[in-house]
């Protein structure tokens, strides 16, 4: 096997609950501390109003918690908007779309601010008592303002809308679009070349059908050019769209393969600023499964997005990793297994490039009756998608579980060169083993060393270090279909 260079992130796997509650996990973003802000809701319960709180969970780049923040207000729930909601505005602060819904059912959207150190600061909201407005995703703009995509009631059936307010969150326009007799939805808006916007969502077709929708708007909020992009099946997820350093624009979606809601293909798609596709990519088998957002890498201008898919009935967190033109690298599947938790289900709603050269994705932990609540889970990767680098060189490896690093463990650790090591083997006794454990050692350039069977019933292993020279090498605990654990070996 050639030789595979890699950047060596920081790498790991957590779940917070700050409010033992249910929580879900939205978008994140890198604050000036190197600190990361994951932006959720969590339930809430005040005196009067049962409710949803707009949250934030703060994380150092090892995993550690750091604290929360949260923007409770008396008798108004809020909410954030949806997948990647949140932008960084220019002077590092940072702003979420969402919305609030009041005790006297007056829905308004809104814009959330935080401070530079992630604590809310600002609320803003628009639309009138009794009205219905969802935020769905803001931006800064150019001159400070913000603006703000989603769907309102107040006119036709449910209608798209973009607000554009100055840096004071003073509304300068409101825009809705569509039809009276469909539904229209925006989920992402985000700054365009020429001044305006680039706006994707989801439109109705016809009766029982949806596409993915792209808009461009000049400065004004006003339409120079849309189309849908789906196949002639219901394709109900929206158009999640990203800029890219070109000025033409990417969308993440899934596309409908045949006749029900369980048979998607996730795929790519750019466009130019004349609204000319110049590529469509699918990518995985044909299941119940969702892109949420796709990012441009520096500076290769590689691609990498998240989502779901499901296995039979479980779903897992993906990520896939592309080359500018949309060509696959590499897609991994995430899901968790411990003592506790034996049937462990997620799914990524954010992603975002790290400086290391990694990647951190944020999403939701869902719930296992009797065992725990639903919780925010964020997972932090090397460049190729790995928790333990060289995950990559396992053949056969697609998807990983997040919660047994401690199922592996090797001593003496640092070991001399040639001396003797021990691996001991301690997984869960409700672990189910699919086909044959493996342990493969990788080396810091990511070349593959070494691998063995593991019996099945093995506990502790002993090698002799005779291959490995002096240096840092990963080994991996894995089956024949899932990367289950890993760990550090220093070879002096």
């Amino acid at each position: 096997m050639g030789l595979q260079m890699q950047t060596h992130a920081q790498t790991f796997n957590t779940r917070f609950d700050p409010w033992e509650r249910a929580d879900f996990g939205w978008c994140v973003e890198r604050l000036a501390d190197s600190s990361y802000m994951v932006i959720s809701n969590s339930e809430w319960q005040d005196s009067l109003f049962y409710s949803s709180v707009v949250t934030g969970v703060r994380t150092n780049d090892t995993g550690a918690f750091l604290d929360t923040s949260r923007l409770s207000i008396p008798l108004r729930a809020t909410y954030v908007g949806w997948a990647n909601a949140s932008a960084m505005c220019s002077d590092g602060r940072i702003v979420i779309g969402g919305n609030t819904y009041r005790s006297d059912e007056t829905i308004q959207a809104a814009l959330f601010i935080t401070g530079t150190d992630g604590t809310f600061s600002q609320l803003l909201v628009y639309g009138a008592q009794g009205e219905e407005w969802i935020g769905r995703q803001a931006k800064q703009t150019p001159d400070g303002g913000y603006v703000l995509c989603g769907e309102t009631s107040t006119v036709g059936i449910v209608d798209g809308f973009l607000v554009k307010t100055d840096s004071a969150g003073e509304v300068e326009w409101v825009r809705t679009y569509g039809s009276d007799d469909r539904y229209e939805f925006y989920t992402s808006v985000d700054l365009a070349p020429w001044g305006g916007y680039y706006v994707g969502g989801t439109r109705q077709v016809a009766s029982g059908n949806y596409d993915p929708w792209i808009l461009r708007m000049d400065e004004e909020g006003n339409i120079i050019g849309q189309g849908d992009h789906g196949t002639p099946q219901n394709d109900y997820q929206s158009a999640h769209l990203t800029t890219a350093a070109d000025g033409h624009v990417l969308m993440a979606c899934a596309l409908n393969m045949g006749s029900t809601q369980n048979t998607q293909r996730i795929g790519l798609l750019k466009m130019d600023q004349e609204g000319v596709v110049q590529w469509q990519r699918l990518y995985g088998a044909v299941r119940n499964t969702a892109l949420f957002v796709v990012q441009e890498i520096a500076p290769s201008y590689d691609l990498i997005t998240c989502g779901f898919a499901y296995i039979g009935s479980q779903p897992k967190g993906i990520l896939l990793r592309t080359t500018a033109t949309g060509d696959s690298l590499w897609m991994r599947e995430y899901d968790y297994f411990d003592a506790e938790v034996t049937n462990g289900k997620g799914a990524f709603y954010d992603v975002q490039p790290t400086p290391d050269g990694g990647f951190i994705a944020v999403g939701v932990a869902l719930a296992v009756a009797g065992q725990y609540t639903q919780d925010v889970w964020v997972v932090k990767t090397d460049s190729m998608g790995c928790i333990e680098p060289g995950c990559h060189l396992i053949t056969g490896m697609e998807s990983q579980i997040t919660n047994l690093k401690d199922a592996l463990r090797v001593w003496p650790n640092p070991v001399a060169q040639g001396g003797a090591v021990q691996v001991s083997v301690e997984l869960p006794s409700n672990f189910v083993v699919q086909g044959q454990l493996r342990l493969t050692v990788t080396d810091a350039l990511g070349r593959l060393v070494q691998e063995q069977v593991v019996a099945q019933g093995t506990t502790t292993l002993n090698f002799i270090n005779t291959q490995l020279t002096t240096g840092l090498y990963h080994l991996h605990l894995s089956d024949d279909r899932r990367w289950i654990s890993g760990g550090k070996l220093l070879v002096e």
